[in-house]
């Protein structure tokens, strides 16, 4: 992970023909106020020329130049200035065309945003650079042609939230349209795990109940066990990794509710505890025989997982899982959250966030797996913990997340 000088105003080059953005940008922050220095051009050439000359710190595309493809952009960017963080804008509908963005771009914004949504993007990515990927983690994604495209249906219940007349109604007829998903839905909402006290029989009582955002996390997660639904790999079960995705989701969100993180927090710390494996998948569709080796290895060695990935194959499932969501354009601390949910001491931020919740709630879902029940120790890191002043919550936290599951079992 790279760290910048933390009295250095940080450097940004925007590269495209948004006006509009360019002066709110302008108005939003003085120059002399701004945390940063921006610095705009026109044409992919221009930007080229200008990065030659001076160091920056990130660089923000639209995925449309008037002289080359960003994407394309962005890829020689990642040559030449491999240091330099890039952002790639683009609007709703071209995340259809979302995996051509993996392994380049470090995070996707939606195109149209607001100069505020930049601010916090850069803010988070240049203080933090939680999951930026090394050059290893580089190569390996070009190389993984089994990767999905984000679902479509996701993107058009978001794109559904975002009008004055979305309901649940709307929401639940969308996803009504999708056989599979409408199925996997449901079966999250009548099952144990939230505890629903009426069998829901429709999509939309299922949204009622379980919330936008969780519903939103669900299509995603069933989405990527539904492309990956024929991976076979010695001593790695789908079904195994479908149920502690669900259940670190639900342990994450606990959590960060009785931390008191509030609403938002806690609604991305549940997707972020979904998603937390998703790069298992991945490397599992794309290097059955390598990943094979690294679960094996991880077994005999006693050791995480994510150790031994970097071992056998160049890096681990929560750096490539991180790429492919930022692609996606999740927010970024469910980004950073995928990323280290193993390394959570990585990021600079002392501050609960969905990270804190999801290394907590992953830790303990392993407690409660036989074939995790004679690794060497805790995958909980106490230093984190203390560094964060929560050592003492540990035990509570324990108890909030497995007792009534234990209660349940006996």
């Amino acid at each position: 992970m790279t760290t910048r000088h933390p009295h250095r105003k940080g450097k940004v080059i925007f590269v495209g023909e948004d006006r509009e953005l360019w002066f709110e940008l302008h108005r939003e922050i003085s120059p002399a106020e701004s945390p940063w220095e921006l610095v705009f051009t026109h044409t992919a050439a221009q930007a080229l020329v200008t990065m030659a000359k001076s160091t920056f710190d990130a660089v923000v595309a639209d995925n449309e130049l008037p002289d080359m493809d960003g994407l394309r952009f962005l890829n020689e960017v990642m040559k030449r200035h491999p240091e330099t963080l890039r952002f790639i804008r683009a609007p709703i509908a071209a995340n259809r065309l979302a995996m051509r963005f993996v392994g380049t771009p470090h995070q996707h914004l939606l195109k149209p945003g607001n100069a505020q949504t930049v601010f916090a993007a850069l803010s988070r990515a240049i203080k933090f650079q939680a999951w930026l990927p090394g050059g290893a983690a580089q190569i390996l994604l070009s190389g993984l042609h089994k990767l999905p495209s984000a679902p479509k249906l996701y993107f058009q219940v978001v794109a559904d939230l975002q009008s004055p007349e979305a309901s649940v109604e709307s929401v639940g007829a969308l996803i009504a349209q999708d056989m599979a998903m409408t199925a996997k839905l449901l079966q999250l909402a009548n099952s144990a795990l939230f505890g629903l006290q009426r069998q829901v029989s429709h999509p939309a009582e299922a949204v009622l109940y379980l919330g936008m955002e969780t519903t939103k996390s669900v299509l995603l997660l069933a989405h990527s066990f539904s492309y990956f639904d024929r991976i076979r790999v010695e001593d790695f079960s789908i079904d195994a990794l479908w149920n502690h995705s669900l259940q670190t989701g639900k342990f994450a969100q606990q959590i960060a509710s009785d931390a008191g993180a509030g609403t938002e927090i806690a609604s991305q710390s549940f997707t972020a505890g979904m998603l937390h494996d998703i790069g298992k998948l991945a490397l599992a569709a794309n290097l059955p025989e390598k990943f094979g080796q690294a679960v094996s290895l991880a077994r005999a060695k006693k050791a995480q997982l994510s150790e031994t990935e970097t071992e056998v194959i160049g890096a681990s499932h929560g750096e490539l899982g991180a790429c492919l969501l930022a692609t996606w354009g999740l927010p970024a601390p469910v980004v950073e959250a995928v990323a280290l949910h193993h390394y959570p001491v990585q990021l600079l931020s002392r501050s609960f966030c969905p990270l804190t919740a999801v290394h907590v709630a992953n830790g303990l879902n392993h407690e409660t797996e036989p074939t995790d029940r004679d690794r060497a120790g805790s995958t909980v890191d106490r230093r984190y913990l203390s560094q964060m002043n929560l050592s003492g919550r540990l035990d509570e936290w324990r108890a909030l997340c497995l007792e009534p599951a234990r209660r349940a079992a006996a």
